[in-house]
C-alpha cells in the first residue's frame, strides 16, 4: 500500500516507531475501501468504517489517513473523547508515505490543530520526518535544540538520512558526531544503514564492505537485510553483478530459516535490486527467476523494475515470457492490478483481464522458473 516516498533506512525508521498500541487490524477489506476512496465515494467509507470506530479506532484514523483524506481522518480523531499519542501518529505517519508533497506537508498543520492530544518519541520523529521530505534537512534542526525532552536518536537519523540524500555529507557527519559525542547516543543498526545507504550509492563496494564490517566487529551489531541490500546496490551500479548474486544466493539459501538468529530473508528492496541488476545487462532469464523467487514468498519487484523487465523481454522476442511474468503477477496480486500495474497487461499484449493462453499453469506453477524460448 505505501508508496515510495522514504529510504529503505527511513522506512524502516518509521516501522520500528509508528506502531500503534491496541487493535491496529480493520475487519474490513483495505482494497474495498481504496476501491470507494478512487469512486469518490466518501460517505461509503464513513458508513463501512462508523460500526468499527468505538473498537478500532487507531486502526480506522491510520485506514483513512493511508486513503488520502488527513481531513476526515483529523475530523475522527478530533471526535475521540481521550485521544492517545498512538491516534495521532495514526494519523499523521501514513502521510509520509504518500507520493504527494501536499500530503507530506500537512503533518506540521495537523500538529497545530491538534495541541492537546498527546505527543511521544514517535511523534517528534514524524514531525521531523515530515520537516526534511517537505522543506530538507535544515528545516527540522530546530527539533534537536529542544532540551526537554531530548532529542531521540530517530529525530537525529532522519534529518542526517535528510542531508544524505540532498548530497550534503560533510553536514551529515557533523551531525553525527553531534549525536555521537555531544548527545552520547549509540547508533543503532537503522542509524549504522543510513550510512551503507548513502555510501551504496555515492561511494565505492569496498567502503560499503567497512561500513559492514565496522557496523559488526566495532560496535556490536549485527547487519540486517537493509544492510546487505546496500551491499548490493553498490555492487550493481559498478557492474559487479556477479557478486551481487552471490550475496543475494546467501540471502536466498537462508530465507527458509529468515526466522533463526542467523538467518537473513531477501525482502522487496532485495528483489527489485537484483532483478533490475540482471535487466541493465540484458540476463532476461535470471531476471525472471528471481522475480519468480520472490513471487513464491509473495514479494515483487517495484513497477519501474517489472515494467523494464517486461519491456525487455518483449523487445528481445521473449513475448510469452513476458506475458507470463504479468499472468503470474497478475494472480498474485490481483489488487495491485486495480491501478497503474495495468499498464503491465498493455506492456505484454494481453487483452485486459482475460486469462493468457499460453499460461497453463496454477499459482504455484507461475512462481517457478520458466524457458525464455518463444
Amino acid at each position: 500500500m505505501a508508496a515510495a516516498v522514504l529510504s529503505a533506512p527511513g522506512r524502516l525508521l518509521m516501522c520500528t516507531v509508528t506502531r500503534p498500541a491496541g487493535p491496529t487490524e480493520l475487519p474490513v477489506s483495505f482494497d474495498h475501501l481504496r476501491s470507494l476512496a478512487r469512486a469518490g465515494r466518501l460517505t461509503d467509507i464513513d458508513a463501512v468504517l462508523a460500526p468499527h470506530v468505538t473498537s478500532h479506532s487507531v486502526a480506522a484514523i491510520s485506514t483513512l489517513s493511508w486513503l488520502g483524506l488527513p481531513d476526515r481522518a483529523s475530523a475522527l480523531l478530533g471526535t475521540l473523547p481521550s485521544p492517545t499519542a498512538a491516534h495521532l501518529n495514526a494519523l499523521l505517519a501514513p502521510l509520509l508515505r504518500h507520493r504527494h508533497r501536499r500530503l507530506v506537508g500537512l503533518v506540521p498543520s495537523l500538529l497545530e490543530a491538534n495541541p492537546s492530544v498527546p505527543r511521544d518519541a514517535a511523534t517528534e520523529t514524524i514531525h521531523a520526518k515530515a520537516l526534511c521530505i517537505a522543506s530538507g534537512a535544515e528545516s527540522a534542526i530546530h527539533l534537536l535544540q529542544r532540551e526537554s525532552p531530548p532529542p531521540s536518536i530517530q529525530v537525529f537519523t532522519s534529518i542526517i538520512n535528510s542531508y544524505y540524500k540532498q548530497r550534503q555529507p560533510h553536514r551529515a557527519e557533523q551531525l553525527w558526531s553531534q549525536m555521537v559525542d555531544d548527545r552520547g547516543i549509540i547508533p543503532d543498526v537503522v542509524a549504522h544503514n543510513i550510512r551503507i545507504t548513502y555510501k551504496a550509492t555515492s561511494g565505492t563496494v569496498e567502503e560499503v564492505k567497512e561500513l559492514i564490517r565496522a557496523m559488526r566487529e566495532d560496535a556490536r551489531l549485527r547487519p540486517d537485510i537493509g544492510s546487505y541490500n546496500g551491499l548490493m546496490r553498490a555492487m550493481a551500479r559498478h557492474g559487479r553483478v556477479d557478486e551481487m548474486l552471490e550475496v543475494y544466493r546467501s540471502l536466498e539459501k537462508g530465507s527458509a530459516a529468515a526466522a533463526g538468529a542467523d538467518k537473513l530473508a531477501p525482502d522487496y528492496a532485495t528483489y527489485t535490486c537484483v532483478v533490475a541488476a540482471l535487466c541493465k545487462p540484458g540476463r532476461w532469464s535470471e531476471a525472471v527467476d528471481v522475480l519468480y523467487e520472490a513471487m513464491k514468498r509473495s514479494q515483487a519487484a517495484d513497477l519501474g523494475t517489472v515494467r523494464t523487465l517486461v519491456r525487455g523481454l518483449r523487445d528481445a522476442g521473449k513475448r510469452r515470457a513476458a506475458r507470463r511474468v504479468v499472468v503470474g503477477l497478475r494472480k498474485k496480486f490481483p489488487a495491485r492490478f486495480d491501478g497503474p500495474w495495468k499498464e503491465l497487461e498493455e506492456l505484454a499484449g494481453l487483452p485486459g483481464k482475460e486469462q493468457d493462453n499460453d499460461v497453463e499453469r496454477d499459482d504455484d506453477e507461475q512462481a517457478a522458473p520458466t524457458t525464455m524460448s518463444e
